[in-house]
């Protein structure tokens, strides 16, 4: 805009140059070439300066104009010539300063001739444009250190993005200082001779974000904008900088969280890590917890400030900004898309909040350890790259389930049903559409009923948008109106307590609809007019609405309509229980629909301690094994009631007489148990490292990323050692040392009377225990020589029934220490074959030639390696669940890795080998 005369607005677009001469009322056509960048002269705002596309010549070419506008001159005194046919025009910015009115400077991008890597040069006239130097040649390559390249990464990161990052700015009171931004910031200050490094990936003294976007010179200083937000200097960025994004409803969510019954929000932001909010924290305040640009972000309904994302795994964040962050491990996460609508989610069982089930490649995964570690439900065809995305478990009836998948290619999905919770699944008919594609597909199922399906082609044509089925997917009902029309669903989320409730996200806008109204109806108040949305939740504790943006944060609003009632659903964080020794602990929580303001809870648990309990999340045990009903009933607050049943199992412990574990399937295994100090933290399943690199999973204890102040953490396991002869326990281990004073122990400690008193065996701590180097910089993750293994005698316990294990760390924010490969086998005590849900060999002690059988699925091939105790590999069988090996005749007695895969299984475990 003319500061002399408002009237006249001039805008350079990528579709040409444009005049109005009313204030923006109307405008004119100057150019239709794309056009880069245009500045008024300083103090004589009828000379204006324009950059623009010559498509011909392929260059960009610098004009001036003396009658505000109207009419331009091309400028070609010194500018910037080349005729190589390899040239491209990537554009060009310019800069002006009221130190200097006629210094000009223009900086160019794209190639003046074959590997130029996005860099032509910096452009400098002394006369208002009407002639030019370039003080910094030649033009283009080649590079060094006195001629940089100011578009790339670094010299050794040949990466550059164009205009997307195509900056400069000249100081107000020296017009030899400039600031330039490529995917770094470069100054110079000399007039464009020489330049150096202000920060970005090639280091400098200040600490700003990289991906220089615009630069602003105003009165009272210097604006910088960039991927990561906005930076204020009033020293030309020599050394005074302030970020100024609070306030600033700009983050770009490509991923997005929120819990259940406390108000917190996460995703994973563009270019700027993940961030969570808690209630807890003050207005605008949110924690980062590092992480680069995930499309992800992941919160656990039943355990709200345990948080997840696929760049830093799993986070317990704390309740207030300052306490420290604690680290978790999670085994697998979603199929994850900066893309709308292509990612896959993980959905929580809604009667137990530690079973997770996420799309990841073709394959539906469910955890029933929190995350630590996935096992395969189905795989949805052969082709790894047919994403399966939104997953739908209903409510009403968990052994429902609704999968959609994206085509590998074409523009056809896929949406797959079962009723008997994974094993078997059905292939559901789409309903036609005439336009558009069917290839992502969103889904939002009724809580009160399983067979109340609502779908979105996210890319449907014009009438056939949305679709809704009553009777389980045998029909379908198409729900589009003309309001639809050119809009792309990106989120579609049904509410439930209304009479058919669905909210329809789109790239513009939001939509609402139920069973009375025959249109969709827009819920826009007060949203951005273009909203361009990533994902949508509905928080029902507060009775509002939420959705994550690309570019705009995050925006809520009340719900269209209220739920008419709540709807229970009890939750807890496991859904049977072994029990040793003494009682152990359920945690439920209420996962309801249901607004907390005037709320009231009323648990009932027959059998259990306490027998009944008015708090939303009780803990409660159970002395005796037994199957147990827990019964809940919320009220509103208008005295609506709603109720749920929820049933829990309790069995008795069974005393191992035999211990093979390689921690190559669910964690906690079956029969082992966690016991900790209050902060002691806990051990997680390891996916980065196996014993002696015969597996990819162990088991972990993050000291590196948790701080136990010196507190212990056990894994513990119960024996019956009766009978058996020289027993022997045996486990592999890595650790790494960080440095004095924090250091890390590993204890092997005995209990004969149920955890009452303890004899410990085995200490190792610090340097008697680094199995490697020591590493200050990361998480150690151990190479398969930088294991040990170690054996304790337990003949002193051969009389006892019941011998409890314990693994104990004791931590000092030390380093990662990791067990693998435990293994207590007696050459000629009592043996037990390995479930076929497990797999394994049997028996075990075996004798060399001797014949053993695999115990696994009779429908499953798998691969068994044997290895010595160096690692070297021994003999390689391939055999069929049921079948038998026969081990070499001549095979020396001892202990052998024994390595087994199979399509669902993979175990790492011991082989004992007897003498003939």
């Amino acid at each position: 805009m003319n500061p002399a005369n408002t009237q006249i607005v001039l805008a350079a677009t990528d579709k040409g140059l444009y005049r109005s001469t009313d204030g923006g009322q109307n405008f004119s056509t100057v150019y239709l070439d794309k056009c880069y960048d245009i500045k008024l002269r300083p103090g004589s705002p009828g000379t204006v300066y324009l950059v623009k596309n010559n498509p011909a010549l392929i260059k960009c070419e610098f004009f001036t104009s003396s009658d505000t506008g109207a009419t331009f001159t091309v400028q070609t005194n010194g500018w910037y010539v080349s005729t190589d046919p390899a040239r491209t025009d990537g554009g060009a910015r310019i800069a002006v300063t009221p130190a200097d009115p006629n210094r000009v400077y223009t900086y160019l991008i794209g190639e003046a001739k074959a590997n130029d890597a996005g860099f032509i040069g910096v452009y400098r006239s002394s006369d208002g444009g009407q002639t030019w130097t370039l003080p910094n040649g030649p033009d283009g390559g080649p590079y060094t250190t006195a001629h940089p390249n100011l578009a790339i990464g670094t010299p050794s990161w040949i990466y550059w993005q164009g205009f997307y990052n195509c900056a400069i700015m000249a100081s107000n009171t020296d017009p030899d200082k400039i600031l330039i931004g490529g995917l770094n910031t470069w100054r110079s200050d000399d007039g464009g001779a020489t330049f150096s490094s202000v920060s970005g990936y090639v280091g400098g003294p200040l600490n700003m974000h990289v991906d220089q976007q615009d630069y602003r010179a105003t009165a009272n200083g210097y604006w910088l904008t960039c991927d990561g937000g906005i930076y204020f200097s009033n020293d030309f960025y020599t050394a005074n900088y302030a970020a100024k994004m609070d306030g600033v409803r700009g983050a770009e969510y490509w991923g997005f969280g929120q819990g259940w019954n406390e108000d917190i929000t996460t995703g994973g932001l563009y270019h700027n890590g993940n961030t969570v909010h808690h209630e807890n924290y003050s207005s605008g305040t949110n924690l980062q917890i590092g992480g680069g640009e995930p499309a992800s972000g992941y919160i656990n309904p039943g355990e709200n400030k345990r948080v997840m994302s696929s760049d830093v795994g799993g986070a317990i964040i704390p309740a207030v900004i300052g306490q420290p962050i604690n680290w978790f491990s999670v085994g697998m996460f979603p199929n994850e898309s900066y893309w709308a609508a292509e990612s896959s989610e993980m959905e929580f069982d809604p009667r137990c909040y530690n079973h997770i089930y996420l799309g990841n490649e073709n394959k539906l995964w469910k955890s029933i350890d929190g995350g630590g570690s996935f096992n395969l439900v189905n795989a949805f065809g052969t082709n790894i790259n047919a994403r399966a995305h939104q997953v739908e478990i209903s409510r009403s009836n968990p052994d429902v389930i609704y999968v959609s998948q994206r085509p590998a290619s074409g523009n056809t999905g896929f949406l797959y049903k079962t009723t008997n919770g994974g094993t078997n699944w059905s292939s559901v008919t789409l309903p036609a559409v005439a336009s558009g594609d069917r290839r992502r597909i969103l889904l939002a199922l009724s809580p009160v009923n399983e067979n109340l399906l609502w779908i979105a082609f996210a890319s449907g044509g014009n009438g056939t948008k949305v679709f809704k089925t009553t009777d389980g997917v045998a029909s379908w009902t198409n729900i589009t109106t003309g309001d639809l029309d050119n809009e792309e669903i990106r989120s579609l989320v049904h509410i439930g307590g209304t009479d058919g409730g669905v909210y329809a996200f789109t790239f513009n806008t939001v939509f609402y609809r139920n069973n009375t109204m025959s249109n969709w109806t827009p819920d826009n108040g007060g949203l951005p007019a273009l909203l361009n949305t990533d994902a949508a939740r509905p928080f029902y504790r507060d009775g509002k609405i939420r959705v994550a943006t690309y570019g705009k944060g995050i925006w809520e609003n009340a719900l269209y309509e209220q739920p008419a009632a709540p709807i229970a659903q009890a939750t807890v964080d496991k859904l049977s229980l072994e029990i040793y020794c003494s009682v152990d602990t359920f945690y439920f929580e209420d996962y309801s629909l249901l607004n907390h303001t005037g709320a009231s809870w009323q648990w009932s648990f027959p059998g259990g301690s306490p027998s009944s309990s008015s708090l939303r999340n009780p803990k409660v045990v159970y002395a005796t094994p037994g199957t147990y009903s827990a019964y809940l009933t919320v009220t509103d607050g208008n005295s609506q009631t709603s109720s749920d049943t929820l049933t829990v199992t309790v069995s008795a412990y069974q005393l191992a007489t035999q211990v093979q574990e390689g921690f190559q399937n669910s964690f906690p295994p079956p029969g082992w148990f966690m016991e900790a100090a209050p902060n002691g933290g806990q051990w997680t399943l390891s996916t980065a490292a196996g014993g002696f690199g015969n597996s990819t999973q162990s088991v972990l204890f993050d000291n590196y990323n948790y701080d136990a102040q010196h507190d212990w953490a056990d894994l513990r396991i119960g024996t019956n050692l009766v009978g058996m002869v020289n027993p022997l326990l045996t486990f592999d281990y890595a650790y790494a040392e960080y440095g004095f004073p924090y250091s890390d122990s590993l204890q092997v400690r005995v209990s004969t009377d149920c955890g009452a008193s303890w004899t410990t065996l085995y200490t190792k701590g610090g340097s008697q225990l680094a199995t490697a180097p020591a590493n200050t910089s990361s998480t150690f993750i151990p190479a398969a020589s930088e294991w040990q293994n170690d054996t304790i005698d337990l003949s002193a316990y051969t009389s006892q029934s019941n011998v409890m294990i314990a693994f104990r760390n004791i931590g000092y924010w030390g380093q990662a220490l990791y067990l693998d490969n435990i293994n207590l086998n007696a050459p000629n005590g009592m043996n037990e074959p390995v479930s076929s849900a497990e797999a394994g060999l049997f028996p075990n002690p075996a004798a060399a030639g001797e014949s053993l059988t695999l115990f696994g699925n009779p429908a499953e091939t798998y691969r068994v390696t044997l290895f010595d105790a160096s690692g070297k590999k021994i003999t390689a069988y391939t055999v069929t669940g049921g079948g038998k090996i026969s081990l070499p005749a001549d095979l020396s007695a001892g202990i052998y890795h024994c390595f087994i895969h199979g399509d669902t299984v993979i175990k790492s475990g011991k082989l004992t080998v007897l003498k003939r």
